[in-house]
């Protein structure tokens, strides 16, 4: 149970990790914030947590505790996990290594391998899943800003009705069906590399119908694998996913008008996988569109859109072209 004496621990505490861990603290929970040595050069006055330009609220100012040192885990009365996929290995031996083996983990990652792992890795430990919707970015050393809109969803257990009854419902919900809440979030992350290739923020790629186009490709196929596999999926966001791939198609003075006003999403915003990317880091595609080539597979069936997205990514990794325009991606994976 969650207590002082058994904070909530954020293992990797990036820019997702920072933005829940103030909100909560904000709460009254106590969390802890575990992650890399930069952590230490956070504000001593505690992180700003703003909701964002185009959107409603006020700024908060908290200051969870900080911490480097995975022996922390020790203590946790739940650890929430929000690291990388690429880093996932090292956080499941940091949680082998120092935590009680009665102790419950939240996993917050993209995709849905990540839970997987975590369960066969730790098998004594309660492993509950959840969805982050929305983009994190840091507007400077101390302050994080929200977006893009969506409201956290976590797998109903014991541990996660322990947090709720902390935080309360506002921003979190719970959900018995967390697989499909899962499935319903990969189809928009599915986007993800088709914003690390054009370069540019989430906001202004989608303005150009091209790479909407791609986008659209790349759902519909996903569709049509989890038909397929007969993969249940819940909507993730205003508008279910076959209606987006509509949208993704219209003409750019349409969509520009509609769609993407209900977005909200903050002009500077990208995904962490062009962040990734262009820092020279692993990104997470093989979780992300890797995932739909892996069901199809699995299934007998063919992923040729999110294969070739995949590659893309790769060979960008490894030192292939970085930045594609709308027609160069369009051609490059579609024709």
């Amino acid at each position: 149970m969650i207590s002082p004496r058994s904070p909530v621990v954020i293992l990797g505490a990036g820019a997702i990790g920072c933005y829940l861990g103030a909100h909560w603290a904000a709460k009254g929970v106590p969390v802890t914030l575990l992650g890399r040595d930069r952590l230490l050069n956070l504000p001593k006055t505690g992180l700003s947590v703003e909701n964002g330009p185009r959107f409603s609220g006020a700024e908060l100012a908290q200051n969870p505790l900080i911490n480097c040192d995975p022996e922390t885990l020790a203590t946790a009365g739940l650890i929430v996990v929000t690291v990388k996929s690429t880093a996932l290995e090292s956080a499941i031996a940091d949680i082998r290594s120092h935590s009680a083996t009665d102790t419950p983990v939240l996993c917050l990652l993209n995709g849905i391998a990540p839970a997987r792992r975590l369960r066969a890795a730790l098998p004594e430990q309660v492993i509950s899943a959840g969805m982050v919707p929305f983009n994190v970015v840091w507007s400077d050393s101390g302050t994080l800003r929200r977006s893009s809109v969506g409201q956290v969803v976590l797998e109903r257990s014991a541990a996660t009705e322990d947090l709720i009854g902390h935080i309360g419902t506002e921003h979190i919900q719970l959900s018995n069906d967390i697989r499909a809440v899962q499935y319903g979030k990969l189809l928009l992350n599915l986007n993800n590399p088709v914003n690390a290739l054009s370069g540019k923020s989430l906001y202004h790629q989608l303005r150009e119908r091209p790479y909407r186009l791609v986008y659209a490709a790349a759902l519909q196929e996903a569709l049509d694998v989890y038909e397929g596999a007969q993969i249940a999926h819940a909507k993730s966001g205003p508008l279910s996913a076959r209606r987006i791939v509509q949208m993704l198609r219209t003409p750019d003075w349409l969509f520009n008008s509609i769609a993407l006003r209900l977005q909200k999403l903050d002009p500077q915003s990208q995904t962490s996988m062009a962040q990734d990317l262009f820092a020279g880091k692993p990104t997470e595609i093989d979780t992300i569109n890797g995932e739909i080539v892996d069901l199809a597979t699995a299934t007998g069936q063919v992923a040729p859109v999110n294969t070739r997205l995949v590659e893309l990514i790769r060979q960008a990794s490894q030192g292939g072209p970085k930045v594609f325009s709308g027609r160069e991606l369009y051609r490059a994976v579609l024709s």
